[in-house]
């Protein structure tokens, strides 16, 4: 048996259980890391652990394969592959497009109905500006140091999205995923529900779509299949992202098309992705990621307006302990 050990936050973690079916196909899987919850209930998943477990190395078989990968010290580097392409050469398995897998389970689905019943309205879109905080951190009595505008979306921008957002659409509720000590949750117009990130999947599934950066709230949207908006600034989705979305970036690329007129649907005739730059201003438009909005929003509503909240396949019904049929005690 193998145990996978992962470092980083946590939208490189739910972007690794994309690998997972291919590593459980080399032998059983185990995971050591900062965030178990995101594979607890994965179901090809045989445990969960956390790095600061007491006792961790005492539990675990001295003949255990401890594997550690890390694709940021390898030619990822370069900008030139998908994050989760060299991972899984680093692993030895092939990628091959799979998105991240994101399980939860009935006391998650719970939780995640009585977070709802806080949003004021019933339709709601979920957003984040910026990011780079772990959070476990929320609760912690510090100041948090943003990463700048690398991959955050301009504070004062932020607030005339969402201005203009709740105009245009008086009836749909603004989310916002920002902890209660960043800056960014301190924009007009919007709630923000400080509840546990594992809930979010959850909140992702009942809302109308998502408009963030390159964080892990787009990881956590493909991991349960809703589509939405992602920003890009110093990162570009070649590298993390994924054509389940709708990707805009102001960097110079050869891959251009109109994203607003084909929402969704991402790639060139060679099968290679492709992005839509505003390439005329230090930070893509409101006005421009308006129109992509409207666009996904447009999607949503001529097709069906949710995936809703559903309870997973996962019998959990405790509080995930040792007495629990998950993983990760």
């Amino acid at each position: 048996m193998a145990i996978y050990m992962i470092n980083g936050g946590v939208g490189k973690h739910i972007a690794f259980t994309a690998l997972i079916d291919k590593l459980a196909e080399k032998g059983d899987v185990q995971m050591m890391t900062a965030y178990p919850d995101v594979f607890r209930h994965h179901p090809k998943v045989k445990a969960s652990y956390s790095h600061e477990e007491p006792g961790l190395y005492d539990r675990v078989p001295r003949d255990t394969d401890i594997i550690f990968r890390e694709p940021y010290y390898s030619p990822f580097v370069f900008a030139k592959t998908h994050l989760l392409h060299e991972w899984a050469k680093l692993l030895g398995i092939e990628y091959e497009g799979e998105l991240p897998q994101w399980h939860s389970c009935k006391k998650w689905y719970r939780e995640a109905k009585e977070v709802i019943k806080k949003i004021p309205k019933k339709k709601f879109i979920i957003v984040q500006f910026g990011g780079g905080q772990s959070p476990y951190d929320v609760n912690q009595p510090r100041i948090f140091i943003p990463q700048g505008q690398r991959r955050a979306y301009p504070l004062n921008m932020a607030q005339d999205f969402i201005n203009q957002f709740t105009k245009a659409h008086p009836d749909i509720a603004v989310v916002n995923y920002s902890m209660v000590n960043e800056e960014y949750s301190h924009l007009g117009g919007c709630c923000v529900l400080n509840t546990a990130y594992w809930l979010y999947p959850e909140l992702l599934k009942a809302s109308m779509g998502f408009v963030g950066i390159d964080s892990s709230l787009q990881h956590m949207a493909a991991g349960v299949g809703v589509a939405g908006v992602v920003i890009w600034g110093a990162t570009g989705p070649e590298q993390f992202g994924y054509p389940i979305h709708g990707n805009i970036s102001n960097t110079t690329n050869h891959h251009m098309r109109p994203l607003c007129a084909r929402f969704g649907d991402n790639k060139n005739a060679d099968g290679s992705m492709w992005v839509d730059r505003d390439i005329l201003s230090t930070a893509v438009s409101v006005e421009k990621l308006m129109e992509v909005t409207e666009a996904m929003l447009d999607m949503k509503l001529d097709k069906e307006e949710t995936k809703g909240i559903a309870e997973d396949d996962c019998d959990c019904d405790d509080d995930c302990g040792e007495d629990c049929k998950c993983k990760g005690a």
